[in-house]
């Protein structure tokens, strides 16, 4: 129907456009001062310090955070790689105790002979018990048959003769009356005096007792005058001392009559060993100082350290006549040349006088 007067078209409302928002301003972010470094990593687990690249901590092997080993896959490897380590160690460590348990018996053997022994010691005893007393059974028996054998021998002879049973016992009884002689033929040795005890330290008569010091044989020409400082006025003839007269003696006049400073030399012809030294003066009362060398030759001064200086005498003479003995010693040093060196004069004036000199060795 048309009503194109009374009703009113409604006319559409012209469409607007919506408004768009407008955009909001973006901040800028602020830039941070690039002076400030970035804090050191450390691991979770130990607190070692890690490196920005680092993704496990060589110190314990922990993963560092949000790298590989975080995740789940890598977890659970580290936790196998973590078993088999500890089973490895578990193997090695039971090794060794297997090893040091093979050790320890080798090394310790005792106990087990110790129980071989203990095994073997019920017989072992029953052996030594019976085997010691029958060595102290055998012993006293012996001595109680042989104490026994000899008063029944003597009273089976006095009374009368048993017959066979008595001659073994008398076969026993002979044998130890042979030691009985041996005291017999010690006592018949020690008669003898000294030589038995030679004769027992296997020497017989070829060691004899020590004779004593004998005399040395010297030559005619072996005495001289020692004079190296020229201290003697005049001097008599050396052999005089040697020649075996009491007639005749060797004499000395000093330059200073109280000092003399002169000795008389015997060379020996070759090494021996003195002992003794016996001399007879006229003039006693002087005193002598011994010197010996194993040199040829004289050493120039009394003072040359190849003298070996022996012993001292003084007042030679004054008590037996004019006679004197010097001992030296054992003889066991030798010697080839001696030299009695005159420091003090005589009692009676400055001349000295030598009427015999024997060497003993």
């Amino acid at each position: 129907m048309c009503n194109p007067e009374g009703v009113k078209l409604l006319e559409a409302e012209p469409v607007v456009a919506p408004e768009v928002a407008p955009e909001p301003t973006r901040e800028t972010p602020q830039e941070q001062p690039p002076g400030q470094p970035e804090a050191a990593r450390t691991c979770s687990a130990c607190g070692a310090p890690m490196e920005a690249d680092q993704d496990w901590c060589l110190n314990c092997g922990t993963a560092a955070p949000g790298r590989l080993g975080q995740r789940p896959g890598w977890r659970a490897a580290s936790t196998v790689m973590a078993l088999t380590l500890l089973l490895v160690l578990g193997a090695i460590g039971a090794s060794y105790a297997a090893l040091t348990g093979d050790d320890k018996p080798a090394a310790a053997p005792a106990p087990g002979p110790a129980q071989p022994q203990a095994q073997v010691a019920p017989p072992a005893p029953t052996q030594t018990q019976p085997a010691e007393p029958a060595p102290q059974d055998e012993t006293p028996s012996t001595t109680d048959e042989q104490s026994n054998d000899l008063p029944k021998v003597k009273t089976n002879e006095s009374e009368s003769s048993s017959g066979a049973p008595i001659t073994p016992t008398p076969s026993t009884s002979t044998p130890a009356p042979t030691p009985a002689p041996t005291p017999s033929d010690t006592d018949t040795s020690t008669g003898t005096g000294t030589t038995p005890s030679t004769t027992t330290d296997d020497q017989g008569s070829q060691a004899p007792v020590d004779p004593g010091p004998q005399a040395i044989e010297l030559a005619g020409d072996a005495g001289t005058a020692y004079d190296p400082y020229k201290r003697a006025k005049a001097a008599g003839d050396p052999e005089r001392a040697l020649d075996g007269d009491d007639a005749t003696s060797w004499y000395v006049d000093p330059n200073d009559p109280a000092q003399l400073g002169v000795g008389y030399a015997v060379n020996l012809g070759k090494l021996q060993g003195i002992r003794e030294i016996q001399l007879q003066t006229p003039t006693p009362g002087f005193r002598i100082e011994v010197y010996a060398t194993d040199e040829t030759e004289l050493p120039p001064d009394i003072l040359d350290t190849r003298w070996s200086h022996i012993t001292n005498a003084s007042n030679v003479g004054a008590k037996d006549d004019g006679k004197q003995k010097i001992v030296l010693g054992a003889g066991t040093t030798k010697y080839r040349n001696l030299l009695l060196w005159f420091t003090e004069p005589p009692t009676d004036g400055p001349r000295l006088r030598v009427t015999e000199l024997s060497l003993l060795g």
